[in-house]
């Protein structure tokens, strides 16, 4: 059992078959220099934020953005947005990363992980954005398990496209419920262990 710090409907959907319950951080993302350190550190701070309350348990936070042409994109503000950045990307290939952290307590272990995203040349831009709320994912799109209009190819992790990169995750995560303690008559520690972990 772990607290998902995220309403991601699309992270929850990746996450079926783990038992698991969802606690919104509610924390403002920051962008920093790299992708590498605007998705991690945003991925911490909303660790942090649910492991204050909550920290005899673990805690899994990501988040997500892309990088194409020196600059970082998050969500859309609203649908124009989405439309013009899906415009700019059409043809191209660019670099979408997820900061992931899972904590109990101030002990973490992070993970930061990137794919390529190369989208079709004349991509059906207004349709697409039309029939899915583009502000509700990086870069303002989501994909299709079958003849996907937008995205051409995918190098590396897909569901790190969707949300979460699984092939790291689902190791961790199996491991942690197998580790799960029985129900006890005495308390859990209060002191959280102490540690870092990058992988």
């Amino acid at each position: 059992m772990f607290i998902l710090a995220s309403a991601s409907l699309s992270r929850k959907k990746l996450l079926k078959g783990h038992r698991f319950r969802v606690v919104p951080s509610g924390v403002r993302e920051v962008r920093r220099k790299t992708l590498q350190a605007t998705c991690v550190t945003n991925a911490r701070l909303k660790a942090d934020a649910v492991a204050r309350r909550f920290p005899t348990e673990w805690v899994l936070a990501a988040d997500t953005m892309i990088a194409y042409g020196g600059r970082i994109y998050g969500k859309p503000r609203d649908r124009k947005a989405a439309v013009r950045l899906l415009r700019s990307l059409a043809g191209q290939t660019h670099t979408l990363g997820t900061g992931v952290v899972l904590q109990k307590g101030s002990f973490r272990i992070v993970k930061f992980v990137t794919s390529k995203v190369t989208l079709h040349d004349d991509p059906p831009i207004e349709k697409i954005v039309a029939r899915k709320d583009p502000t509700q994912y990086a870069g303002g799109y989501a994909i299709r398990e079958k003849n996907d209009p937008l995205i051409r190819r995918i190098d590396g992790s897909r569901s790190n496209v969707i949300g979460l990169p699984l092939e790291f995750l689902e190791p961790l995560l199996r491991k942690l419920e197998r580790e799960a303690p029985a129900p006890a008559a005495k308390p859990a520690r209060k002191a959280p262990l102490k540690g870092y972990i990058l992988v």
